[in-house]
């Protein structure tokens, strides 16, 4: 999937989080086990029963396995309303990062530094920090056909470098939304 063809997508990954928790509260009523089983946590520590289970129960759940604190907090940064310094949440980080040589930055100056001085990275946001991986490894790892950028005024594809500088442009909200598709399962 290229990116550059994306069309309206300033809102899509926020509007999946929300079909997403939609689709978890059906199948929670519908009693099916995998479904239960993700809201069940939640449920113990909130102390409500099934019956009592409501949408914002589902859309905390589908929040937090993104890597947000609540709603709030992923409505926020998938809107396009962050801002460094902000935590940008734990869209971007899995643990099938963590087998990766990622570079940590606690300031993005200093990432993008980083990332400007070496061929075939990416930059990204993790909560308040930001890291820089080998692009090609951290797609593969996630199986992630998505690494190209609109294209430049030879209308060649540019090649997506820092999600920091793309942020809230559709190119970001195109990768947003194919990391909220990895991370979460199909209900």
């Amino acid at each position: 999937m290229k990116l550059a063809n994306m069309k309206d997508s300033s809102a899509i990954a926020l509007n999946e989080t929300k079909i997403r928790a939609k689709k978890l509260f059906k199948a929670c009523h519908q009693d099916e086990p995998s479904a239960k089983r993700r809201i069940a946590t939640l449920m113990a520590k909130l102390g409500i029963l099934h019956s009592d289970l409501q949408l914002k129960h589902c859309q905390q759940v589908i929040t937090r396995e993104l890597g947000f604190i609540d709603f709030h907090h992923c409505q926020r940064v998938l809107s396009g309303q962050a801002i460094l310094g902000d935590d940008w949440g734990g869209l971007f980080h899995t643990k099938q990062c963590d087998t990766l040589l990622n570079h940590w930055f606690t300031g993005y100056l200093a990432a993008r530094d980083f990332n400007a001085q070496a061929e075939g990275t990416l930059l990204l946001p993790f909560k308040k920090q930001f890291f820089v991986v080998e692009r090609q490894d951290y797609c593969n790892a996630l199986n992630l056909h998505i690494i190209s950028q609109q294209v430049d005024n030879a209308g060649e594809p540019t090649i997506l470098r820092d999600l920091v500088s793309s942020y809230a442009n559709a190119d970001w909200n195109a990768f947003a939304l194919a990391m909220l598709q990895h991370k979460l399962p199909k209900v």
